[in-house]
């Protein structure tokens, strides 16, 4: 299988980047230990107001040049563009990192908040995600200011404080942007990125990247069951952890209803020309005809599955006895749902209230539906892909969707075109290793390739 760096082209462009300097940059960030928590009582801001400094000092041109803001935490730099008649445009990122899982400190290659160069890396908590896109929009921006271009289309840089948790510093900058009359033409975040073989869809002989148009849905139920607890010889009423059981059994043996999303179809029409493998071929002759046949094919893909149906994961369970002889009492447990765009919140509590035992206590912890599809033919899309092609070769791009959940949905007030798309792209193993796991890394030449990508985006669209 080819190394994803060999699909990279145009890595000719600017020159005059200075890696060492932009090497340096994203290092320092790295040692800045912005971890997020739900419990804000937890989080260091000092950590926050380090990087922000760090900021500062690394980009003094668009310091100049440029208006930076504070909002509680989160950053908002506007950069003003000579044409009010043209839309602004808003590159963003999240500032919090996830914490190290406890105990793991030492299976680190380098401690995971040295930003290490070593071997062709940058080592530590928040290279893949997503300091490098934090940072990288920094350098694209500064190339292109201290190169006197003049910006048309006046440009936002935004970079929240919470994404990995409660999500409100993008919702406090968009209501910010919001209260000023901002209409933006499109907003890039992080999501995609990654190229994959498309044999799955039955076409073997291509490589496609996606570009996420939206994002599912999240949902985390807690479930509640109580219990007198006592001896286990006596077990007349059952236990909170057998009533438990058989909620969370209850709702697994109740899938939901899949549909096919418009971009699976958007796709699936672009990929037609390339698909060669039975049964896809025939299905995507009349997508329409096929379409209960193709969701049962994604269904039975691993992965393809979550793009069509609401999903159902069972992940924690707490207040268990600590003998095998003592029944437990109080016991909760929560269930991630990951919502399809079909599929509201509301409606899955009830479906859950419905089939679990009326003893059991639901309630969500958080909870939002799927955000709205982005704009398949606006600009900002269109520009975003022929922007790859330029520097990612041999591949497909197709629109897709994202399971995971981004700060872009915050901007959907006053934007059409929230896409999701990071061009740091990396080794897959490297980022299914690395994001939010052990030895997170990203190497010299994918974060540089990743700044050039944007300084050409910002250069063609603003």
């Amino acid at each position: 299988m080819r190394s994803v760096k060999d699909y990279f082209s145009s890595e000719e462009l600017y020159t005059d980047l200075n890696q060492e300097t932009v090497v340096t940059n994203l290092s320092k960030a790295i040692q800045c230990q912005t971890i997020g928590y739900v419990d804000t009582c937890q989080v260091d801001y000092h950590e926050f107001e380090k990087m922000q400094q760090l900021m500062k000092k690394s980009y003094p041109t668009i310091m100049t040049k440029a208006t930076f803001e504070l909002i509680g935490h989160s950053v908002l730099i506007t950069i003003k563009g000579s044409d009010d008649n043209l839309k602004p445009a808003l590159f963003m990122s999240h500032q919090d990192v996830v914490p190290i899982v406890q105990n793991t400190e030492n299976d680190w290659t380098h401690p995971p908040f040295s930003g290490n160069v070593s071997d062709g890396y940058i080592w530590g908590r928040g290279t893949l995600d997503i300091k490098c896109m934090v940072f990288g929009i920094l350098e694209a921006a500064e190339y292109l200011l201290a190169h006197n271009y003049e910006f048309k289309r006046t440009v936002y840089l935004a970079f929240g404080e919470d994404e990995e948790t409660l999500n409100t510093g993008a919702l406090h900058i968009a209501e910010h942007l919001e209260k000023q009359g901002v209409s933006l033409e499109y907003v890039l975040d992080e999501g995609g990125g990654d190229i994959i073989p498309a044999a799955v869809y039955g076409a073997p002989d291509i490589t496609i990247t996606p570009i996420c148009l939206f994002e599912k849905g999240y949902a985390d139920l807690k479930l509640k069951a109580y219990s007198r607890g006592g001896h286990s010889s006596r077990p007349y009423y059952g236990t909170s952890l057998g009533s438990l059981a058989k909620a969370i059994t209850s709702i697994m043996n109740y899938p939901f209803e899949p549909k096919l999303p418009l971009v699976c179809k958007k796709a699936l029409e672009q990929l037609r020309p390339y698909i060669t493998v039975e049964p896809m071929k025939t299905y995507v002759q009349d997508i329409d005809q096929y379409e209960r046949a193709i969701l049962d094919y994604y269904l039975k893909q691993e992965e393809l599955f979550n793009q069509v149906i609401t999903t159902i994961s069972p992940n924690m369970i707490s207040g268990g006895s600590s003998a095998g002889n003592v029944m437990p009492q109080n016991m909760e447990a929560v269930i991630n749902f990951r919502t399809a765009f079909h599929d509201k919140v509301v409606d899955v509590f009830n479906k859950c209230k419905v089939l679990v035992d009326p003893s059991i206590e639901l309630s969500y912890i958080q909870a939002n539906d799927a955000s709205n599809c982005a704009n398949i033919d606006g600009y900002g899309y269109k520009m975003l892909v022929d922007n790859a092609k330029v520097f990612f070769k041999d591949i497909v791009f197709i629109p897709s969707l994202t399971a995971g959940a981004t700060d872009a949905h915050q901007y959907e007030n006053i934007c059409d075109s929230c896409l999701r798309f990071s061009p740091f792209i990396e080794e897959n193993e490297i980022v299914h290793m690395g994001v939010h796991g052990t030895d997170e890394k990203i190497s010299i030449r994918s974060y540089m390739q990743g700044i050039r990508f944007l300084i050409s985006l910002m250069e063609k669209t603003c």
